[in-house]
């Protein structure tokens, strides 16, 4: 999956005005995530298909990863998200987290359609 340089970077709406959360970017051929506050921890890439079973993941607190390329876990009340293929774990606290469930419900970050009519 091509990653370089996603062109915008995207917030929850439901996101808070202290600029720590997660941040959501359409790629070529699927879809980047990184955490606002820490991007230097870097970022975790989901081809099209694996990002759609990301979300259905988060949404449905699953234990599970269906997606194949990234796990999520509590740790506390912060939520883990761990890229299965690199090294790169992003730690998102409560309110960062609900505001990108929050976002993902409401189709903020579904860039489908909008790369099918492109």
């Amino acid at each position: 999956m091509t990653t370089d340089s996603p062109t915008t970077w995207r917030k929850s709406s439901y996101s808070t005005g202290t600029g720590n959360c997660v941040e959501v970017a359409p790629a070529a051929d699927g879809v980047v995530i990184r955490h606002s506050k820490h991007p230097a921890a870097g970022t975790i890439a989901f081809p099209d298909h694996a990002w759609t079973a990301f979300v259905r993941d988060a949404s449905e607190d699953s234990a599970t990863s269906a997606n194949g390329i990234a796990s999520i876990t509590k740790a506390g009340t912060d939520t883990l998200v761990r890229s299965l293929t690199t090294d790169v774990e992003l730690r998102f606290d409560k309110g960062e987290w609900s505001a990108f469930l929050a976002g993902a419900a409401d189709g903020e970050f579904d860039f489908t359609p909008r790369r099918a009519i492109a």
